[in-house]
């Protein structure tokens, strides 16, 4: 199963839930409220907070939000992930920086795992090259990098009961176990 079919019409978040609201990253379900927003008749609305500190509030329709919200990734999905990890190949590195920022905001919105774990892999693997030449990473690839960091380290981190800034040693420590 892929990771990223889980999304359908019928979903049903209760309050404390979490869930993936696409590039926002992981929000909490602060429960539902029935409102009317844009002068429309009422309506049912998923009330979110993301978990990343911000004083956002998302109010995402109940009968839409199947197509817009995902349950967050089991711990077994998870350790498959990072099993897979080890096997991943890089990306070929597109030079032309507007392509890359495309595709690499596709990769992002994709809200697909796999993908967003290949495009970071192969961000390290660049920041690394020019490290060793005396050089930086963009700073544009910089901030997807760290874009992509922070939604999954913050997913990793709730499921896994750890602290976001845990994840990456904790995958580290993974991979390493199974070499």
């Amino acid at each position: 199963m892929e990771m990223t079919q889980k999304k359908n019409t019928t979903l049903q978040f209760r309050p404390d839930d979490y869930v993936s609201y696409g590039s926002s990253g992981v929000c909490r379900v602060m429960g539902k409220e029935t409102c009317s927003l844009h002068d429309d008749e009422e309506e049912t609305y998923y009330k979110l907070c993301p978990v990343d500190g911000t004083h956002s509030t998302y109010y995402i329709p109940v009968k839409s939000a199947g197509k817009r919200l995902r349950p967050l990734l089991t711990k077994e999905e998870i350790y498959r992930l990072i099993d897979e990890m080890a096997d991943q190949k890089e990306q070929a590195w597109c030079n032309n920086s507007h392509e890359r920022r495309d595709i690499f905001q596709g990769i992002l919105h994709s809200d697909d795992y796999r993908q967003i774990i290949q495009m970071m892999r192969t961000l390290h693997q660049q920041k690394e090259r020019k490290r060793s030449t005396g050089h930086k990473l963009a700073a544009a690839d910089e901030a997807v990098m760290r874009t992509a960091e922070t939604r999954m380290y913050q997913e990793f981190g709730i499921v896994l009961g750890i602290r976001p800034d845990q994840v990456h040693d904790f995958i580290m420590n993974r991979l390493s176990n199974k070499t």
